[in-house]
């Protein structure tokens, strides 16, 4: 299993990590050059990367060797997946030695053994990197630290490279994290979840960025507290990150919503393990100014999307609306482009890092070594029975008890999500489809009043745009009126709600 974790960082400061003094202290021995040339194999349809591998075979001092890395998991920039490594006499994979190193492992033996893989193999793209190494002794760990410098290429299209890995050899990934922060207080860093593979494959499929949505959390039944903490906040941070890019890139309201969810997954995730695993308070303001910076951009993305297309008229006069529409345009770009800025930040790096760290310092603490499904069916009840208590004083005219209920009901929905493969049957599906509906019907509430204040803010920095605000404030809340929520209703489905039994 390679355990690592990779970080981004500008060419330009190359010369500062090769001068660092913190890499002197820990270095056995000077850096070691290295120039590598890799070729990455695959079927024309992609066959390896859809079933989670990637097969390259490189070129190092006149040698070559094969590799195939498959499975494991990315959490926090660190990398882990099962490895198995060889040499070979070509530049062309050899099936047969692969298949020898991979051993009695089933999953990926069926995987090689597919119809006329061997003959199906072509040479996607090349990596060509010049590699820097050092053998690094960090708190007792052994630690190889590389930098890599070049390009991916493929059929003259080419991407940078300019990575810093740390694989462990030996010892604890608490070093990896411990190391990359001191790193990051000189030399700022970037956290990274893709490897040179996914980078070379989007190569491949030319398909830019897209949202990313929340992959189930799986937990087997004997899975313990601890584990089913790794696991829920490794899907949260996967949720995170993988829209990272896409927020930073591109404009899709729907990646930076995604991420926007991915971090109240998260915080909601943080609560429901406080009780065995409290998470550090510099940790939870550094995730709530995240949240913020992203919700800041999403509300401006709501309101320009979705809430103004329900004034059905034109305020202010001829243009009023189109006139308020390209405000709302302009607050939106402003917003996102600071949530971009925020996710290049040096303080959205030391959260990841920060994060990633205090994950791998759990100690096994008796609460977190108790059966999960227990703590499952404790935690789910403790919701339940307050958002019903919030549901009770549900009040159609005040909008803080409103959004209360629709809190409740968001952390009681992820947590079942969180912790569903402990329970089983048809209940465990009405649950999540009430709760969800719930959810929305709320948040449309919660949409306009948000989009009320926003729209009274832009008057109050836009001076001409006083009568269209007034009149699209004046028309919102006529729907908001007219499509007032109906507590009694609420408060009846939620009582006749069955609520699931872990197995």
């Amino acid at each position: 299993m390679e355990v690592e974790l990779k970080l981004l960082l500008s060419p330009a400061d190359n010369d500062k990590l090769l001068k660092h003094p913190l890499v002197a202290a820990h270095a056995r021995a000077q850096p070691r050059t290295q120039q590598l040339s890799a070729r990455y194999f695959d079927t024309p349809d992609l066959h390896l990367m859809r079933h989670g591998a990637g097969l390259r075979v490189r070129k190092a001092d006149g040698s070559w060797t094969q590799t195939m890395k498959a499975g494991g998991s990315v959490q926090s920039g660190l990398h882990r997946r099962n490895e198995w490594e060889g040499p070979v006499d070509r530049p062309w994979p050899r099936l047969g030695k692969l298949r020898k190193l991979i051993g009695e492992d089933g999953q990926w033996q069926a995987l090689l053994d597919s119809a006329d893989l061997k003959q199906r193999l072509e040479p996607l793209f090349v990596v060509t990197v010049e590699r820097r190494v050092w053998d690094l002794d960090v708190d007792g760990s052994h630690i190889e630290m590389v930098l890599d410098h070049g390009r991916i290429e493929r059929h003259g299209h080419q991407v940078p490279v300019n990575e810093i890995e740390l694989e462990l050899k030996e010892g604890d990934p608490a070093s990896l994290f411990s190391f990359a922060l001191q790193l990051q207080e000189q030399i700022p860093v970037r956290v990274s979840n893709t490897n040179k593979a996914e980078r070379g494959y989007t190569l491949c499929r030319q398909t830019g960025t897209v949202p990313y949505r929340a992959k189930p959390v799986q937990l087997d039944a004997g899975a313990t507290v601890s584990d089913a903490l790794q696991a829920v906040l490794g899907n949260c941070l996967q949720h995170i990150q993988r829209n990272e890019n896409a927020v930073i890139e591109g404009d899709d309201a729907e990646t930076l919503h995604q991420m926007r969810v991915g971090v109240r997954r998260l915080r909601s995730a943080l609560k429901l393990f406080d009780a065995v695993a409290a998470c550090p308070p510099g940790l939870l303001e550094d995730i709530s100014w995240l949240g913020t910076q992203l919700g800041a951009a999403r509300d401006w993305d709501v309101l320009l999307t979705s809430t103004l297309g329900q004034v059905q008229a034109t305020p202010g006069g001829k243009g009023g609306l189109l006139d308020l529409q390209a405000l709302a345009l302009d607050a939106a770009r402003t917003a996102r482009q600071r949530a971009a800025q925020a996710l290049l930040s040096a303080r959205y790096s030391r959260l990841l890092l920060a994060l990633g760290l205090w994950m791998q310092q759990l100690t096994s603490e008796p609460g977190l070594q108790a059966p999960a499904d227990d703590f499952a069916q404790w935690t789910i009840q403790r919701l339940h029975q307050k958002l019903l208590k919030r549901a009770k004083r549900m009040d159609d005219s005040d909008a803080t008890t409103i959004h209360r209920t629709r809190i409740a009901a968001k952390r009681a929905r992820y947590a079942m999500e969180f912790f569903h493969t402990l329970y089983r049957g048809k209940a465990v599906r009405d649950y999540l489809k009430t709760l969800s509906a719930l959810q929305d019907e709320l948040g449309q509430h919660n949409d306009l009043v948000v989009a009320d204040r926003m729209l009274q803010e832009l008057a109050e920095a836009q001076n001409g745009a006083a009568a269209g605000v007034d009149f699209a404030r004046g028309y919102l809340r006529a729907i908001h009126a007219q499509r007032g929520v109906d507590p009694a209703e609420i408060r009846r489905q939620l009582h006749a709600l069955r609520q699931p039994r872990a197995i």
